[in-house]
């Protein structure tokens, strides 16, 4: 779903009929509050209709509680295990890679029982390497964390978080069958999904939810 963030009446009725259409509803959603960070939180029913302070990630294993990320260039990561009964929603930036949210995702979940390998994971659209073109600054942190996903050309760096974080949740025993990528990204597909990269402040907004019933 895509949600314009310059008007929060507008946002407001667009994540309610997002909702709707989920058959969710919206005073049992929680989400963080997106702060380019790593800091994932539990999520509890006592946390109905609020934002989580100082999060990028959330996760619960209560039935009614539905986690939602905005994203618009960010990645949403999506994890379920099946075993447990644990599910996980996370925005994830490259300083959130850096910053090994997809460390504190696993850990977060073992935490309350989950095996890395029953992991079923997805990382859904964000932007792609050929559009993440970065500075000397971001582009050494990579070179240092993830020369694999690091391509020079013409002097410029090139980063493809898609296979960053990837190599990060297989490092951490998700099984690569279990991961599934989407290959969709917000500059390639403008106008399907918004980017703040190429749009600016008044880019629309994704959104993904995730939980159980």
């Amino acid at each position: 779903m895509k949600e314009e963030w310059s008007d929060k009446e507008d946002v407001a009725k667009n994540r309610k009929h997002f909702l709707d259409g989920l058959n969710i509803d919206p005073k049992t959603v929680v989400m963080p509050e997106i702060v380019h960070g790593a800091k994932i939180l539990a999520a509890g029913k006592s946390d109905w209709g609020k934002t989580l302070k100082g999060a990028d990630g959330l996760v619960t294993t209560l039935e009614g509680v539905f986690l939602m990320v905005t994203v618009a260039d960010c990645f949403p990561i999506f994890i379920y295990d099946p075993v447990t009964q644990a599910v996980a929603l996370a925005h994830a930036g490259w300083r959130g890679i850096i910053d090994k949210i997809s460390l504190k995702l696993i850990e977060k979940l073992q935490g309350l029982g989950s095996d890395p390998n029953n992991l079923i994971l997805g990382l859904g659209p964000g932007i792609c390497q050929k559009h993440f073109v970065v500075k000397k600054d971001v582009l050494t942190l990579f070179q240092e964390e993830y020369p694999q996903a690091v391509l020079i050309r013409n002097h410029d760096g090139y980063i493809d978080l898609r296979k960053a974080m990837t190599r990060d949740f297989q490092k951490l025993g998700v099984s690569h069958h279990n991961i599934e990528v989407s290959n969709n990204c917000p500059l390639c597909h403008n106008g399907i999904y918004g980017s703040f990269r190429k749009e600016g402040v008044h880019a629309p907004a994704s959104a993904a939810v995730i939980g159980m019933r």
